[in-house]
């Protein structure tokens, strides 16, 4: 879809919209705090190791460019350390969020620093600023123009520099066959009688149930992209470490319904399955972690 037509114009305003109305949603449940993000089921069952990561690789003085910054609160955590970011994201209303709390956090005092931006990331203009850290999370998929996004980050990351991802894959047969059984056989927010119709309608379950799993539609721009944003990390860096997570644990804690105790039980049952069938090969995670370097 080329970017100057004016279907591309009219996608990327509903794209904007959509993440809008949910940053203002989350902002009347909860600030955009990192202490309420750990409260949530998939940080303390699958995402805590990768959160920690990302943010061990932040110190002190760093220049970190940040894409999909959303409402803020992974850039609050690494201002709290001391860096100094540029944070991106296409939606208005979750960078306004990000900058009132943003303000409110700076009376109290923080180490670094954070500008915030509304950028289009398929067409992003980053400043001639050179980078110790690149940090991007959970928006890859939804972008077009991989290769031309990656040269761009290789200009503004210094030599020596990271490069850290936390992203999507697209969800393989295996791992939508088990998510399928699982979200059969658990409660879930569908009713049995209004699964065993779903087992039966016209149509491959398993591509329908792929769909689920990879949110298609959830936003125009869900799923555009998929595993070639590794191929393209890996044409412009150097890899340190690659890691995929969640064959199945993330669609089935999104869907459980159940006491909050049995469900987290349930799902660190699930997610010790869930490791050990990716790291013996037969499973592959629908997310994975990523760090890169530029020599």
């Amino acid at each position: 879809m080329p970017l100057n037509n004016k279907k591309y114009r009219e996608e990327i305003k509903k794209e904007e919209a959509l993440w809008n109305k949910t940053a203002q949603d989350e902002l009347k449940k909860h600030p955009p705090n990192y202490a309420y993000y750990k409260e949530t089921l998939p940080y303390k069952i699958y995402r805590h190791k990768y959160v920690k990561d990302m943010l061990s690789n932040i110190k002190p003085g760093d220049n970190v460019l940040e894409l999909g910054c959303y409402n803020g609160w992974f850039s609050l955590e690494m201002a709290r350390k001391g860096a100094h970011i540029d944070a991106h994201d296409i939606s208005s209303s979750a960078i306004k969020i990000a900058k009132d709390y943003y303000s409110k956090c700076k009376r109290n005092g923080l180490k670094g620093t954070i500008s915030y931006f509304v950028t289009d990331l398929n067409n992003p203009n980053f400043s001639d600023k050179l980078y110790e850290v690149v940090v991007i999370r959970n928006v890859l998929h939804h972008l077009m123009n991989l290769d031309s996004l990656f040269v761009k980050l290789k200009k503004v990351l210094k030599s020596g520099g990271k490069i850290l991802i936390d992203d999507a894959l697209p969800c393989g047969k295996k791992e939508a066959f088990i998510s399928g059984v699982l979200l059969t056989l658990l409660p879930t927010d569908i009713p049995y009688t209004q699964k065993l119709q779903r087992i039966f309608k016209k149509g491959q379950i398993l591509k329908r149930t792929q769909g689920l799993v990879d949110a298609c539609g959830a936003s125009p721009f869900e799923g555009i992209s998929g595993e070639e944003s590794v191929e393209y990390i890996n044409k412009y860096f150097r890899q340190l470490s690659y890691q995929t997570f969640a064959a199945f644990v993330g669609t089935t804690a999104s869907h459980l319904k159940m006491s909050q105790s049995l469900k987290y039980f349930v799902l660190k049952i699930l997610n010790y399955l869930d490791i050990i069938l990716i790291e013996i090969g037969i499973l592959r995670g629908t997310g994975y972690y990523l760090a890169s370097k530029k020599d």
